[in-house]
């Protein structure tokens, strides 16, 4: 049996008698271990009038999160003791270089193992820190869907992946990057400027892949349909917030852009992209 796990920020729902609109009242971050410096929750300001609610931008769900400048994570020391993870999160990383991705050997983060970057014209690295090998891809400056695939072994047996935007995976297979990882974080490790995050997943083994664009009532099927463009509608009009990825033009605004992109998606083949 695959040994997997997933990290959300999970979130309950309330009704906002103002503007009738539904929002996620309590967001946390609680699923992971700890934070460091300003991390923000997204509570989506949800259009019209819903109190004083953050407008950290979302990709998938009600939750996110944002990191505001240099030693802003999260950590998650669930690993524990692995020598291999495949790990899928989005950024919008709005053009700010940095590092935003580590895994260490312990729980301090004095032992690195791997480290996840981005620089001003949103090309990702991954590099494995014994060797000092990397592989690159280039984003988009949207929301950018990075994988990952890091493992660790002697003998020139270990190997790193990366795949941004779904494309062909990057990668070295024959590395010699022995140790095992005991914590990873997740945010603005290095860089001055708050990044966004969303969507992260973690597993032991296979990959991950992304989640399905404009699957905004979050649908099983992973097809796109007239329910979607009704739910983005609805959060356009305040009426309530889309449970799915209704930021089709991942500019981190929920607007009528993203509802005319649904429009022409289920016109055409009506699939994910």
């Amino acid at each position: 049996m695959i040994s997997q796990k997933k990290l959300v920020l999970s979130t309950t729902a309330a009704l906002l008698a103002a503007g009738g609109i539904q929002v996620a009242s309590a967001c946390s971050l609680a699923n992971w271990s700890s934070t460091a410096g300003t991390v923000i929750a997204s509570q989506p300001d949800g259009n019209g009038s819903t109190g004083a609610m953050t407008s950290v931008a979302r990709y998938d769900g009600l939750c996110g999160f944002q990191a505001d400048g240099a030693g802003s994570y999260v950590q998650d020391n669930r690993p524990n003791a692995i020598n291999r993870i495949v790990a899928r999160f989005y950024v919008k990383a709005n053009g700010n270089p940095g590092e935003i991705y580590r895994g260490f050997g312990d729980e301090a983060g004095g032992t690195p193992r791997f480290v996840v970057s981005v620089d001003a014209a949103n090309n990702y690295t991954l590099t494995d820190t014994a060797t000092s090998q990397s592989v690159n891809q280039a984003g988009t400056g949207g929301w950018d869907s990075v994988e990952i695939d890091w493992g660790g072994a002697a003998g020139g047996a270990g190997f790193i992946s990366l795949s941004v935007n779904g494309q062909a995976a990057a990668q070295n297979n024959t590395l010699t990057n022995p140790g095992t990882l005991e914590a990873v974080r997740l945010g603005v490790i290095t860089g001055s400027n708050a990044k966004q995050f969303d969507a992260y997943e973690s597993r032991r083994s296979t990959a991950i892949g992304r989640v399905c664009n404009c699957n905004a009532n979050g649908s099983a099927d992973d097809v796109v349909n007239v329910q979607d463009i009704i739910v983005i509608n609805n959060e356009i009009g305040a009426i309530s917030l889309a449970t799915g990825t209704p930021d089709c033009d991942e500019d981190g605004n929920i607007a009528i852009n993203d509802s005319i992109i649904t429009v022409n998606t289920t016109g055409g083949s009506g699939m994910c992209f």
